[in-house]
């Protein structure tokens, strides 16, 4: 069951009413299996310059279920015997089908591409088709509300930034996990050009160590 009641506030709106679906031509990547707990520390753009910004650490508690699929839960961790605020749950490793997101209120949304967006949701959750990147593809999200329906559009590109780099421009701070070699940035655009969330890799991991988008800055702490 997901609570509600105790999200982070900041200057932004979620819409828990509609149901969201991504379309696009190829299946999703295999990717986001961490084995063992991850805690990240969120800082929130602040509501104006004399706020300082909000901050919390999450917990995501990974469950494989028995047919192979495996769901993230994302916690508040500061808050002792809290459920999860929301939960991504991931098809079987290698194979075809939905990714799912639930959160408050009975929001719901899937995907079938790999890249499942949840703008102005508090906690990290976004999922990025991470092998996919400079593919060329579009990526559309319809977005269904009553009799209507909007089309979204996005595109995958990356770079690769070096150590130093991170370090510089705070993609690294102190408290992250150690990383070698270079790291790969993955960003996805909107149809305007604009950041929807962008996430620094590193090779061969199963999780980000830093994400961003326009409301929120995340650091992977383990």
């Amino acid at each position: 069951m997901i609570n509600h009641n105790s999200l982070p506030r900041s200057g932004f709106v979620f819409l828990l009413s509609v149901i969201l679906t991504m379309i696009a031509i190829e299946c999703p990547a295999d990717f986001y299996r961490t084995g063992t707990a991850a805690s990240i520390a969120s800082e929130y753009t602040a509501m104006n310059d004399a706020s300082p910004p909000q901050t919390q650490v999450w917990k995501v508690m990974p469950e494989s279920a028995a047919d192979g699929s495996m769901s993230l839960g994302f916690f508040m961790e500061a808050v002792a015997g809290a459920q999860a605020v929301c939960e991504v749950i991931l098809p079987p490793s290698g194979a075809d089908g939905l990714i799912r997101w639930r959160g408050p209120q009975n929001a719901e949304k899937t995907s079938d591409t790999g890249l499942l967006l949840c703008p102005g949701f508090p906690a990290p959750c976004d999922i990025i088709p991470i092998d996919a990147r400079d593919d060329g593809r579009m990526y559309q999200e319809i977005i269904r509300a009553g009799d209507s329906a909007f089309t979204r559009t996005y595109t995958i590109s990356s770079e690769t930034v070096s150590i130093d780099e991170a370090r510089t421009n705070g993609w690294i701070r102190a408290g992250s996990p150690n990383v070698a070699g270079d790291l790969v940035m993955v960003r996805v655009n909107d149809d305007r050009g604009r950041l929807a969330v962008r996430q620094l890799w590193p090779a061969n991991g199963s999780w980000w160590i830093y994400e961003e988008t326009p409301q929120r800055r995340s650091w992977l702490l383990n």
